[in-house]
């Protein structure tokens, strides 16, 4: 995304490419692309290490798992049951993915977001999971029940 980024010009150059999406509400991942390039899929990550790690968990390798026929309802990874560790807030009209880490404390599972930019790998490699901030609300608050999906 930007003036350096020059995908959808080259795919758009292509014999017999279409661009499908250019843009999804997620964040961090938002400058995605999906491009159909003959009879073949064509996706585009965004530049950040971690928006692309975000975005082909969440949204390429379910589409590569529909294609190949995979059942959308199989759980190979169910969501960890947890409790928030503090506020989150979040812009509404997208969904916001936050690494976690999960901590026991007594009988409770907590998850203690890793906030930082998208080009920090350093969130990714501390998180136990992610959690998902529905795109119309405008956060979550500490202490409520999350669902962490591990990576």
């Amino acid at each position: 995304m930007g003036s350096r980024d020059l995908t959808v010009e080259v795919l758009s150059r292509l014999p017999q490419s279409r661009i499908l999406v250019h843009g999804i509400p997620i964040s961090p991942g938002k400058p995605t692309i999906l491009a159909k390039v003959g009879h073949k899929a064509f996706w585009g990550l965004p530049g950040h290490v971690v928006s692309a790690m975000i975005v082909f968990t969440v949204v390429v390798r379910p589409f590569l798992e529909s294609s190949a026929g995979l059942s959308p309802n199989r759980e190979t990874r169910p969501p960890i049951p947890a409790r928030l560790t503090r506020n989150l807030a979040s812009a509404q009209g997208r969904i916001d993915y936050v690494r976690v880490r999960l901590t026991q404390k007594g009988d409770t599972l907590w998850a203690e977001p890793l906030l930082g930019k998208s080009g920090l790998i350093n969130t990714m490699v501390h998180a136990d999971g992610l959690i998902a901030i529905p795109m119309n609300a405008e956060g979550l608050d500490e202490g409520v029940p999350v669902a962490v999906f591990p990576m």
